[in-house]
């Protein structure tokens, strides 16, 4: 399998990222919420304006030219990171996970019923810190808040 590299998201990737969080959120999920939800969803394709107003603070992870994941890293806190579903388990996750944290992530957030994605954490040494009600397309959700210990 060839190297993954990371950059800056430029606005070429707009549509690419558009349809990976796109496929992400359906994916991962959409399947935990009640209809009603994803029909906000649908209605207010907040994807798009997630990317338009945020893209320039992304990052992406890039193989053999195609974007296959992408990150978004304010100061210490990881708003975001999602992998290509074709992607998922080739190692994208864990290169872009290494580069947020040497960039400095140490607080993340994650949905309960995104057990995936909270093992995977829990893997790379972030602990649990507390959980509080939230708020998915109006569906209330458990979000549980992260931290990676220093050191």
């Amino acid at each position: 399998m060839s190297e993954i590299s990371i950059r800056w998201a430029q606005q070429g990737d707009a549509v690419a990222l558009k349809s990976l969080l796109e496929r992400s959120w359906r994916t991962h999920w959409g399947p935990h919420l009640e209809s009603a939800a994803v029909m906000r969803y649908e209605d207010t394709r907040p994807v798009d304006g997630y990317v338009d107003a945020y893209l320039t603070r992304f990052r992406v992870a890039e193989r053999d030219g195609a974007l296959v994941g992408m990150y978004h890293l304010e100061d210490e806190h990881l708003h975001a990171i999602h992998v290509d579903l074709a992607a998922i388990g080739s190692g994208v996750g864990r290169v872009m996970m290494e580069a947020a944290e040497r960039e400095g992530a140490r607080k993340l957030e994650v949905r309960a019923f995104n057990r995936r994605a909270h093992e995977f954490y829990l893997r790379r040494g972030w602990v649990g810190t507390k959980e509080h009600d939230d708020l998915e397309m109006g569906q209330k959700v458990r979000t549980i808040v992260m931290e990676r210990p220093q050191g």
